[in-house]
């Protein structure tokens, strides 16, 4: 029975993560397919950067893995002792550049279902300081509008991004008439492809 099972998992020990990256390389376009051969080739020859994809592709099942199983489920996929003498500290290295790369790897220590996961999303959003703190007390003001208060705030927050969309398609292209620009920001800010109420046909 232990023959049987170890056999099952060698046969279903997913390809070296150089070889996937490149068949999925060619099921896509332009820049991502370029970026994921490069990530290939270079997966290809180097050992640790297999090894970092070795360990996304396993944690993207959304299992958790203990240290044990990750160093025994990456060594059988890499077919080589890709570890080194101090696996630990190899696997500490792995886990912080992933993170650092905005990967949000957590770990549990449930019994049952200890070990690192992938948390979700998986990947980190961007910082809200890029675009400005949230002003939380704006919004609790908002929460204890009442409904028609709400209703007119979102209309007149529609009605000025309409007003600055006008403004920017205007400017940015002048051969444009009114009528054009008006639908083309209705299209930009609302979604409106055709006109609510269409002009009656001319006799």
């Amino acid at each position: 029975m232990f023959v049987y099972n170890n056999l099952m998992q060698k046969q279903n020990i997913p390809p070296h993560p150089a070889d996937q990256w490149a068949k999925e390389a060619q099921h896509q376009s332009g820049n991502t397919a370029l970026r994921l051969a490069a990530i290939a080739g270079h997966m290809g020859i180097d050992k640790i950067a297999a090894r970092r994809a070795a360990l996304v592709d396993l944690l993207a099942d959304g299992r958790p893995y203990t240290r044990e199983a990750i160093w025994q489920r990456i060594a059988d996929r890499l077919a080589e002792d890709c570890w080194g003498k101090l696996p630990q500290e190899a696997l500490a290295r792995d886990l912080a550049t992933l993170r650092k790369g905005g990967i949000r790897i957590a770990y549990c220590r449930r019994p049952g279902v200890a070990g690192y996961y992938l948390q979700y999303p998986p990947l980190k959003r961007p910082s809200r300081q890029q675009y400005g703190a949230v002003n939380w007390e704006l919004i609790e003001q908002i929460r204890q509008l009442s409904t028609p208060e709400k209703n007119e705030r979102a209309f007149a927050a529609a009605d000025f991004a309409l007003r600055q969309k006008k403004l920017i398609l205007a400017e940015k292209h002048p051969d444009w008439s009114p009528e054009k620009v008006d639908q083309e920001a209705r299209c930009l800010v609302f979604g409106v492809v055709e006109a609510i109420f269409p002009e009656e046909p001319k006799p």
